[in-house]
């Protein structure tokens, strides 16, 4: 990345940090996304989890799956500037893809205008009734972290909710064990609270606790998978 680039990610952070913290004090957690969005101006430097490709671990994941697990209706969830959407409809899926900020859909809707996705804002914490057991496939990407109690445990809620039956529930994102500092913001999330998924009626298919490297240290991802039974 060139100095500029890094010079406007970095100021891109400095205003996220300062919108996400009025908005938890005004008790919108998820409120500040949309003024971000439009303050970027189009501007995808700006955005700090905007990274012009799908997450490499929801690819490699994708890719160990079988085509006939890569089929039917999908639910992209917080899907900002829409490559992991991109990803599940290249793949197969039939993807609904929303987020909170209208002006992120907008913007994810006019780079990958050429796929078949249907394109919605819509809030985690008051979904759509109609999505609920709609979706064969729920994809949360990295959307989970950025909440905190007891916003997150309403949020897992939700999702599971939007599962058929039959149908998968795929989380990806910062973990942390109990013994293990939160050093916030994003809030990484734990196994315990994971494991409240199962009053949903979802079982655990698979569980991976693993290492990436960020800015030179190592930062622990979960990347876990549940199923609803049919």
């Amino acid at each position: 990345m060139s100095e500029e680039f890094q010079a406007r990610r970095a100021e891109g952070r400095r205003l996220a940090d300062r919108l996400r913290s009025d908005a938890a004090e005004a008790g919108q957690p998820l409120a500040w996304f949309d003024a971000f969005y439009r303050a970027a101006k189009g501007d995808r430097a700006m955005i700090p989890w905007g990274h012009g490709e799908p997450r490499a671990d929801l690819r490699e994941w994708l890719a160990r799956q079988s085509a006939d697990q890569k089929k039917g209706q999908a639910l992209d969830v917080g899907c900002g500037l829409g490559d992991n959407a991109a990803l599940l409809a290249a793949s197969g899926f039939e993807v609904t893809a929303f987020d909170i900020s209208q002006e992120a859909v907008n913007w994810a809707a006019g780079r990958f205008g050429d796929l078949d996705i249907t394109w919605r804002s819509a809030d985690l914490m008051a979904l759509p009734s109609e999505w609920q057991g709609a979706f064969g496939f729920v994809n949360e990407t990295y959307t989970l972290q950025s909440l905190r109690e007891p916003f997150r445990s309403e949020a897992l809620k939700a999702l599971a909710g939007c599962v058929a039956a039959g149908g998968r529930l795929f989380i990806l994102g910062r973990g942390r064990h109990d013994d293990e500092p939160e050093n916030p913001p994003p809030w990484p999330l734990l196994v315990s609270e994971l494991a409240g998924l199962k009053a949903s009626g979802l079982e655990e298919e698979s569980f991976e606790d693993f290492m990436v490297t960020r800015n030179g240290r190592d930062v622990r991802h979960f990347r876990a998978v549940y199923h609803k039974l049919g």
